[in-house]
């Protein structure tokens, strides 16, 4: 019974030709790890960096959404331009997707404390819907008809631009920003993206040389989908230890708990309910991140390269790593 629910909840929009599904898996990663929100903002505190993560939701169901994702980024000259790259693989029942992706980011130096990201990136999309898998549907369907599976290919591209000054952060990006407006066809499915807009604020607050907080704010609206909206407040412990805890309008509460190790290693677990509608019922969402940092002195990991634990740059003592992104003025 519970596959069969599964399988009508997520494909009960397979009418007319058309198949669509969740077109990304949600992450909290973001909170510590800006680029998996905004890939422009590649390189943000100025390293190197590698994340593993895996997701697991609706834990009351069998066959829930699965997702294993891991991205990274590292300068590729003078700590201005930066190279990214992000892979996963999500399963839900007998829908799975695999997306591979390639960034390109530039850091402007704007002015003391100011920097520009900007960012541009492409997609490849492999989709897939076991029709062997499947309960629940009409074997007679000219879409489903003498097929074992159901397989499409899409490519997309995005661009992200995001604006820091001090522990400030607003940027905007389109993780997708083409679209295919074509009629769809009885016999084929549309496994296109669909254009996608994302907004985002934060900014981390220095209560005492101890603790800090993070708040941010995203927004996502995706085309024909309704405005996705979060807020998160996280307590930080001497930039190295942290909790938090994020609203999701769609009725989701999450919580996280992560620190840093030793040796730029960083583990992260979140954990979230439903509070209301179908949600509650499905069951909560594990979690995991496990993170490297390369090249990594100490232990204050919301630092950034070349900043004191109060936050201001050191300009006297890392003048040439300032000056090795290039000021607006230079143009």
């Amino acid at each position: 019974m519970k596959k069969l629910l599964l399988h009508i909840i997520l494909f009960v929009t397979l009418v007319g030709g058309t198949l669509h599904a969740q077109q990304f898996p949600l992450t909290t990663q973001y909170l510590f790890n800006p680029y998996a929100l905004n890939p422009a903002m590649a390189g943000y505190f100025g390293y190197a960096e590698i994340h593993l993560n895996y997701r697991r939701e609706w834990v009351n169901i069998p066959e829930g959404p699965k997702t294993f994702r891991i991205n990274g980024f590292a300068s590729i000259y003078q700590d201005k331009m930066w190279l990214g790259g992000e892979i996963y693989s999500d399963k839900t029942g007998a829908f799975s997707t695999f997306k591979a992706s390639i960034s390109y980011s530039y850091i402007l130096q704007t002015g003391d404390n100011q920097q520009l990201f900007f960012g541009v990136w492409g997609n490849y999309f492999q989709n897939s819907f076991n029709v062997a898998n499947a309960t629940g549907f009409d074997p007679n369907d000219p879409l489903f008809q003498g097929r074992s599976t159901v397989n499409g290919s899409v490519f997309n591209a995005g661009f992200g631009i995001d604006y820091n000054w001090n522990d400030l952060n607003i940027g905007f990006a389109f993780p997708n920003a083409f679209t295919d407006n074509k009629i769809p066809n009885t016999t084929t499915p549309d496994f296109n993206m669909q254009r996608e807009l994302l907004f985002h604020v934060s900014n981390l607050f220095y209560l005492t040389d101890h603790w800090q907080i993070l708040g941010s704010s995203v927004v996502r609206k995706t085309k024909n989908e309704p405005l996705l909206a979060e807020v998160s407040s996280m307590a930080i412990f001497n930039q190295q230890f942290w909790s938090g805890i994020t609203y999701r309008n769609s009725g989701i509460v999450a919580i996280n708990i992560g620190g840093y190790i030793a040796g730029g290693i960083l583990f992260n677990y979140a954990y979230e309910t439903g509070i209301a509608g179908a949600s509650h019922i499905s069951g909560g969402t594990h979690e995991i991140t496990l993170s490297f940092r390369l090249g990594m002195q100490g232990s204050n990991y919301f630092e950034k390269k070349g900043r004191n634990r109060n936050g201001r740059s050191r300009i006297k003592r890392h003048r040439k790593y300032e000056r090795s992104r290039p000021w607006i003025m230079d143009y």
